[in-house]
């Protein structure tokens, strides 16, 4: 049966005539090809010299989305958009040479791309499941987060809801061997930025690195090694540009069905970092593979039979089978919150320089970037009447569109307050005036009495070892007797100071700013491994330069005495 497919495609409506044919052995494919009319909007575009958003009907839908403008015409390419009257619906292509990318409806997944080299010659639709050849897997076994990754200092429960309801950004650094391409990367980014943008979080590609004559580091075949190769090179180079998370991305084949391996929860340390194959000539599918493993480093693990996922299959799922997964299971979202809430992982809260992001811009993404003086979403999406949705543009009138010093459009007067004071070691922000945005947060000088006189200021944070130690054992937990911290006074590998190649003591007097010890609370330590001796609870790790079973720096450890920076 031959079935016939129609497309419209903004100014570049598609006739099909559907063929029997065979396209890296797949069998049956739709075939589409652009035909170029006159520009029905063209006084439209030249407001603001903005081309207008681009429209695709297939059969009975109409798919939205609109460029960027500021780049040359080669690099408008990139886009994001929706069905219209389909809530389920998810569009992912690329322009850049004819039409390539991932779009869904409520129904059904479709793959499009290029048949001929002639970007305006055919183009084949290809349903998913006729796409994909064999089940790959994430090589990740372990279910826990990484055991030496630092706990982080306790904060406020207000302070912890600051990342449920803030923005997020991933400022992401991509590595990729000799075997793959910048644009390739560009379309894998569009995809895993839609993945993750149901949870608050925007991806900002702001560092890629092309190896074009050699790799840099041994890539093997096992991920394990990979991964450890990787991880270790990215840490040496001094000229890496500042990030969040880095991914590598491979052409070599990894053992068995593994395309893809992360350290789990290790966001905004030395360890966020993952490697991936690229083991599907579809960007939507390795895009798949690269929002999993940074899943793993945002503190997921892969779904169970006790998770609810929205659809037949899920971004955290063990197994990448027939479906592309662009949603996050039930699970994953818990996870997510439970990572935000425990490790504030206080990076993600830094806005990026939108100067500094690689990837073409994508008008539509909710992200204001360069060439743009707002972004509010797709054109179903925005609710802001600031901003003109299919421009990226201001609307008539407005001044601003978002920002804590921005209301109805219009910039708020100088000495306005736009940020609360949070505790005692916080300070309010004013508006300028000229400025939609509110100043950098700043925070109480280092050493100004907190939480009535229980610590000192430190960075913004109150420092206390008594939440220190509910933050490593568990609630119940209670700081560890006098006679406790005295054995730091030994200088043994679970009680000393300081540590260089040898352990050293403490004077009499420091004992308390050494190793922390604790009681009570739970058997195992949520980080790192313990030792026990009678109520004595301490905590030590293998990494010299990052052990964090001791008081930590800045924590009032006696009348009028801190631990210092060592």
């Amino acid at each position: 049966q031959i079935n016939a497919l129609k497309l419209l495609i903004a100014n570049y409506p598609l006739y099909a005539v559907c063929r029997i044919l065979e396209l890296d052995g797949i069998k049956v494919y739709d075939v589409v090809r652009p035909v170029r009319l006159h520009d029905l909007h063209k006084r439209e575009a030249e407001v603001g010299h903005h081309p207008s958003p681009l429209s695709y009907v297939e059969t009975t839908f109409l798919l939205l989305f609109s460029p960027h403008q500021s780049l040359p015409l080669q690099d408008h390419c990139y886009y994001h958009g929706t069905i219209v009257n389909d809530t389920e619906s998810l569009v992912s292509i690329s322009t850049c040479d004819g039409l390539r990318g991932y779009f869904q409806t409520a129904a059904q997944r479709y793959l499009i791309e290029p048949v001929s080299e002639d970007s305006s010659g055919d183009h084949a639709v290809i349903k998913y499941e006729d796409a994909q050849d064999k089940p790959v897997v994430c090589g990740v076994t372990n279910t826990s987060w990484f055991p030496d990754y630092p706990p982080r200092i306790s904060k406020a429960r207000s302070r912890a809801m600051v990342f449920k309801c803030r923005q997020k950004y991933v400022e992401l650094y991509i590595v990729a061997d000799n075997r793959e391409v910048r644009k390739r990367i560009f379309e894998i980014v569009n995809f895993v930025n839609i993945v993750y943008k149901p949870l608050n979080t925007f991806i900002a590609l702001t560092g890629l690195e092309i190896w074009t004559d050699q790799d840099k580091m041994n890539v093997a075949t096992p991920a394990g090694t990979t991964l450890d190769n990787f991880n270790t090179w990215k840490n040496s180079q001094q000229d890496v540009k500042r990030h969040d998370n880095a991914q590598l991305v491979t052409g070599i084949d990894f053992d068995g069905p593994t395309v893809g391996l992360a350290f789990i929860g290790t966001f905004c340390s030395s360890l966020s970092t993952g490697v991936i194959q690229d083991h599907n000539p579809r960007a939507p599918a390795v895009g798949a593979t690269m929002s999993h493993e940074m899943g793993h480093n945002l503190g997921m693990n892969h779904d169970t039979s006790s998770c609810v996922c929205p659809d037949s299959t899920c971004i955290m799922a063990a197994a990448l089978s027939y479906t592309i997964p662009q949603k996050f299971s039930s699970c994953s979202v818990d996870q997510y919150n439970q990572f935000l809430n425990s490790r504030n992982p206080e990076c993600m809260l830094n806005t990026p320089d939108y100067t500094k992001i690689l990837s073409p811009p994508v008008c539509g993404n909710g992200f204001q970037e360069t060439g743009e003086e707002c972004d509010c979403g797709t054109v179903e999406d925005c609710k802001n009447p600031c901003c003109n949705a299919t421009t990226c543009t201001l609307s008539k009138g407005s001044d601003c569109a978002v920002g804590d010093c921005c209301y109805n459009c219009k910039i708020v007067p100088r000495n306005t307050e736009c940020r609360k004071k949070r505790d005692d070691c916080d300070l309010p922000e004013y508006c300028d005036g000229k400025s939609a945005g509110c100043p950098e947060d700043v925070f109480a000088v280092n050493g100004h009495p907190c939480q009535d006189e229980k610590g000192y200021c430190y960075n913004g944070q109150c420092p206390q070892r008594e939440n220190q130690c509910v933050k490593m054992w568990g609630p119940g937990t209670v700081l560890g007797t006098q006679n406790c911290f005295n054995q730091n006074s030994r200088g043994t590998y679970y009680a000393y100071c300081k540590r260089t190649d040898k352990y050293i003591p403490c004077q009499k007097q420091d004992v308390m700013c050494g190793k922390l010890f604790c009681s009570g609370g739970m058997e195992d330590p949520n980080y790192g491994r313990y030792v026990m001796f009678g109520d004595c609870k301490a905590t030590f790790y293998d990494d010299p330069s990052n052990d964090f079973g001791q008081v930590d720096t800045g924590t009032k450890c006696g009348e009028r005495l801190v631990r210092p920076i060592l």
